[in-house]
């Protein structure tokens, strides 16, 4: 067998032509799959292809098919551990498929959005492009919906930008875990939010509103806190818990520590005094103590889901406007109930 030359920086049609024997329109078309070849000469040609340590070249592949075979991610310098399970799925799925992922970061900022869209994007060799949105509305983004190539964006925040999204159920997803505290024998359930700037923390506020209705229990004013920051402070908590619920239904896990934080400080004993529960099932809320009854957000599925999207766009044109992964209620021993 011809061994390739240690100095030569790439291997060639010509050379896997001398070492297999044939010509190189042959190979070319071997390795193109053409059906012309027969099955034996495409076996040995890819065999020596591979003995020599050919590769075929990207840029050529990309101009022959149309395809880069390539998904670009755009992630935003945001620390959230909810993105890390987003981008597993993400790249589970492409890798299940052959596919090859680029991520891209995108700092915050008008000025990085605009550099993003009108120079960086087009310089990419990217078949289509999943979003991650960071916290505030993306303005030159949204353009990706009219120019660019095919976007769909992983939307837990509620940032449509007129793009194809997943999204998961933060409303019944809210109304689940408020139910089952219901369930549970607990009549003054309170509510403790954060901004209601975002679409998902709206749609989990409406969720508990949802389950009070459905239980014939009255809205009390005094038993929500919703801050102007993004999270309340523990004086608010502590006024919260002096309104006298016997139970906290938070918003997101982070809120949930804090009220378990407050209540402990004050000597309020959870479950028996006050339930409390979450949303999102950060990693931190099973080893609370007690652990934390939450909701499970599927951002791993959430993350396959896009995929699936953007190679419908890309092979088939528009995808569906969205697709909904349904959340999960998970049982912890902080609502007194397993």
């Amino acid at each position: 067998m011809q061994e390739a030359s240690p100095g030569r920086a790439r291997v060639t049609i010509a050379d896997i032509a001398r070492a297999a024997g044939v010509s190189k329109p042959t190979v070319s078309r071997a390795l193109n799959d053409h059906r012309d070849v027969g099955a034996a000469t495409r076996e040995r040609v890819r065999e020596v292809a591979a003995e020599l340590g050919w590769f075929p070249h990207a840029g050529a592949r990309a101009l022959r098919t149309g395809r880069h075979d390539t998904i670009g991610l755009l992630m935003p310098l945001t620390h959230w551990w909810g993105y890390a399970d987003i981008q597993y799925g993400i790249a589970e799925e492409t890798a299940r498929r052959g596919l090859h992922l680029l991520v891209q970061p995108l700092h915050p900022g008008e000025r990085a959005e605009r550099e993003f869209v009108t120079r960086t994007l087009p310089a990419l060799s990217i078949d289509g492009l999943i979003l991650l949105m960071p916290e505030g509305t993306p303005r030159h983004v949204g353009a990706l919906a009219h120019t660019g190539p095919p976007a769909v964006v992983i939307d837990d925040r509620g940032h449509r930008l007129d793009l194809p999204y997943v999204e998961s159920t933060n409303r019944a997803g809210f109304r689940d875990l408020v139910r089952h505290l219901v369930g549970t024998g607990r009549k003054r359930v309170a509510f403790a939010g954060g901004q209601l700037d975002d679409a998902f923390a709206q749609e989990r506020f409406e969720g508990y509103q949802d389950a009070l209705r459905e239980a014939g229990l009255p809205y009390d004013p005094e038993l929500t806190v919703l801050p102007a920051d993004r999270e309340p402070t523990a004086e608010e908590l502590g006024e919260l818990l002096a309104a006298g619920p016997d139970a906290v239904a938070a918003a997101w896990d982070e809120i949930a520590f804090g009220v378990l934080n407050v209540a402990h400080t004050e000597g309020r004993r959870v479950p028996e005094d006050l339930a409390v529960a979450g949303f999102d099932d950060s990693p931190i809320a099973r080893v609370m103590r007690p652990p934390l009854t939450t909701v499970r957000q599927p951002f791993r599925e959430m993350g396959s889901a896009a995929v699936r999207m953007l190679l419908d766009a890309i092979e088939h044109g528009a995808p569906p406007a969205h697709f909904t992964v349904p959340t999960e209620l998970v049982v912890r021993a902080s609502c007194g109930a397993r």
